[in-house]
């Protein structure tokens, strides 16, 4: 299985979860896993993405920045926001910013 299933296999067990359901950071921390190893695969998958799974996905902006520390990844999110105004996500792209090494 590849790392586009794995994630929507757990975007929808994301989804499923109550809210307040502390399985959710099981999942965060599944995807991740999945996706820390490859900076361009996880920006293709972004950009590949529908609009429902960059709202799930957004949760994770935050981790993955920490990752990656990556201009290249902000900028991605950044696009994506711009492109899909409607999606909740200025908060978790700001946190992912603020994850980044100042000295980065």
């Amino acid at each position: 299985m590849d790392s586009t299933e794995i994630i929507s296999q757990l975007i929808q067990r994301r989804k499923d979860l109550h809210p307040d359901d502390p399985a959710i950071q099981e999942i965060w921390n599944e995807m991740v896993e999945v996706l820390k190893d490859n900076e361009e695969k996880t920006i293709s998958l972004f950009n590949s993405s529908s609009k429902e799974e960059l709202y799930w996905l957004s949760e994770i902006f935050e981790d993955l920045s920490f990752e990656f520390q990556s201009k290249k990844l902000i900028d991605c999110l950044l696009e994506l926001q711009e492109k899909s105004p409607d999606i909740d996500m200025e908060d978790d792209i700001l946190y992912a910013k603020e994850s980044m090494n100042n000295d980065q």
